[in-house]
């Protein structure tokens, strides 16, 4: 049977991506029939721009890019939940405490991302301020902020898993994460633009089966030494470390329930860009940002969001 193609964009390889790797590579997509081309843009800003261009179908993206670009005239909307962020403050050896960032440099995918907001909030806890005692850079994926704490060009990053478990067993230390600030935040969605949702619903609808058949399958603790294998095809690391992300993200629900939008997480995730300044007050108006229907389609059923 021939399948339809789609094209997706992710911006770098972690356990954050664990439930497309398994659709990918047990054929779940290929079950809806679709054949899911995946681009890794290292970047989320490159990312973005190839979404609203037309480049990509689908991205799966910070939940804050898709609020800036649609805040900005762009055509987009979320459809579906990926995962709660599980971002790990990880440090140079001789960073012993925040105090010990001032002056420091720390790295982050885009300056103006939801992870650096994050960042920013979790670092304001400890008393320090971004300009004043620490600055951010720019330096794309959790594999290239990895590489810049490795070679000394910053000081610290938030890395996903199971880089941030790699990072700690090569000497490098961690000092808290995103979940120390904002526990219940919708983090990564899935995304695209309203006119091709609208002249391809039925790819749309399939795309979401495929996603949630794998996560559903990656859920089953039958099936981590599998789960394991399917990982360290994708992201090279340790079996103990693959091992242990996978008990760290099913025991923290790091993965949206059957990849439904957080809704109230999402509500977070305005709260924070209004207190940073990103936006300019609170919305009543969600709907704005995500359109629910192309997923109750996909899960026959409806499901009324407040």
């Amino acid at each position: 049977m021939q399948k339809d193609v789609l094209k997706l964009a992710v911006i770098s390889q972690s356990a954050n991506s664990w439930p497309l790797y398994v659709a990918l590579d047990l054929d779940f997509f290929s079950q809806v029939g679709l054949d899911v081309k995946v681009e890794l843009t290292r970047s989320s800003s490159k990312q973005l721009q190839g979404l609203i261009s037309g480049h990509y179908d689908i991205g799966h993206q910070a939940a804050d890019h898709i609020i800036r670009a649609v805040e900005g005239g762009a055509g987009l909307f979320m459809f579906m939940g990926i995962s709660t962020p599980l971002q790990s403050l990880i440090v140079r050896p001789e960073v012993k405490s925040f105090q010990d960032l001032q002056g420091k440099k720390l790295a982050v995918d885009g300056i103006s991302s939801g992870y650096a907001l994050l960042l920013r909030g979790l670092l304001a806890r400890h008393g320090l301020q971004e300009g004043t005692d620490y600055e951010l850079v720019a330096v794309g994926g959790t594999g290239e902020r990895f590489k810049a704490i490795s070679s000394g060009e910053v000081s610290g990053a938030f890395l996903d898993g199971p880089v941030d478990l790699l990072a700690e067993t090569q000497g490098f230390r961690r000092l808290g994460s995103n979940l120390d600030y904002m526990p219940d935040y919708q983090g990564t969605v899935a995304a695209t633009r309203r006119d091709w949702a609208a002249a391809h619903e039925d790819l749309l609808v399939r795309y979401i089966r495929g996603y949630i058949m794998a996560q559903d399958w990656l859920s089953d603790n039958e099936n981590k030494n599998d789960a394991v294998r399917i990982l360290r095809r994708h992201v090279d690391v340790p079996e103990e470390i693959a091992c242990h992300t996978y008990d760290r993200y099913m025991s923290l629900h790091a993965f949206n329930p059957k990849a439904e939008l957080n809704v109230q997480g999402l509500k977070k995730v305005i709260q924070v860009m209004v207190q940073t300044g990103e936006l300019p007050e609170p919305t009543e108006d969600l709907n704005k940002y995500y359109d629910q229907s192309y997923y109750n389609l996909a899960t026959t059923k409806f499901v009324t969001l407040q």
